[in-house]
């Protein structure tokens, strides 16, 4: 069976990842849970009920919006993950500021915050924690992820790539490319590649630690407004190709599902030649070759 592991912990710690203007609290400093949606029944003080029903809600939704996730993951050889989420519930009642503890594992991290910023934009309000009787707070959260695929007759079994690193996407900008790599370690490197030779940039442990880096946060967010994301490009029995991803960096999957699209070079144009809706589709096809790295 494939399927997540949710579990919500409180994170006790005093910095403040929300505001320097906006106090933040944990669980063991309020009177009174916030009140997701679904768990009107359970008293707002009583903070292990409300805590259990709180992960049991995400996780069921969690397991809505990343369906998809399977083949993801299995495109990575990867078979079991965790991240570690950390977001505010404002005084507002709102579900935002979400980001990755250290250590988590890149590829899970990043598909958790896109869909928990889904589910924050789809939810109803919360009703959020009390200090004391009608005083709202801020809460910060930590919330652990695991991702395990225990289904033995699995429809693919976990790709192994045979070189230590692959070109996960490229980053352009008017005189530079940037190619982010993910490596056998799960380790994030970005190389600035002029004249076909990489220049080593810097070392990541997740796509949003690269988010939050310029100038890759800016060029990320104009890819936001692409369809399609260039892989690589390069040359294959003698002949010129580029790789790319559309739909890479979308919020809504489901409307606008991820394919990998193979272009060649002929009479001095780009002609799409194959399209493959399942990366791990391409990752055994005769172009995969293109996106490794030595």
């Amino acid at each position: 069976m494939k399927h997540f592991l949710l579990f919500v912990l409180f994170l006790m710690m005093s910095e403040a990842a929300f505001s320097q203007q906006q106090p933040l609290y944990t669980a063991s400093e309020v009177k009174e849970m916030p009140v997701f949606p679904g768990c009107e029944h359970i008293k707002p003080s009583k903070k292990k009920l409300m805590n259990e029903c709180m992960a049991e809600k995400i996780s069921y939704l969690l397991n809505e919006k990343m369906e998809g996730m399977h083949d993801v993951m299995a495109q990575h050889g990867i078979s079991q993950a965790s991240a570690v989420i950390m977001f505010v519930i404002t005084k507002e009642g709102v579900m935002l500021n979400f980001s990755e503890i250290k250590g988590s594992n890149p590829i899970l991290a990043q598909h958790s915050i896109d869909a928990l910023n889904q589910i924050s934009m789809e939810i109803k309000p919360i009703r959020p924690a009390m200090l004391k009787k009608e005083q709202k707070v801020n809460l910060l959260y930590q919330m652990p992820i695991t991702y395990e695929n225990d289904e033995e007759d699995s429809e693919f079994e976990a790709y192994q790539f045979p070189v230590d690193e692959i070109v996960l996407f490229t980053l352009k900008d008017a005189e530079t490319d940037y190619e982010v790599r993910l490596f056998q370690d799960r380790d994030i490197r970005i190389f600035e590649i002029k004249d076909k030779t990489p220049t080593f940039l810097g070392r990541f442990l997740s796509i949003g630690e690269v988010e939050r880096s310029e100038p890759y946060k800016s060029l990320i967010e104009k890819e936001r407004q692409s369809d399609r994301t260039l892989v690589s490009g390069g040359e294959l029995d003698g002949s010129y190709y580029e790789i790319y991803i559309h739909n890479l960096f979308q919020k809504d999957k489901k409307s606008k599902p991820i394919f990998v699209e193979v272009e060649k070079l002929e009479d001095s144009k780009m002609i799409p030649v194959q399209t493959f809706e399942k990366e791990i589709e391409f990752n055994q096809s005769k172009f995969a070759p293109l996106i490794y790295r030595e």
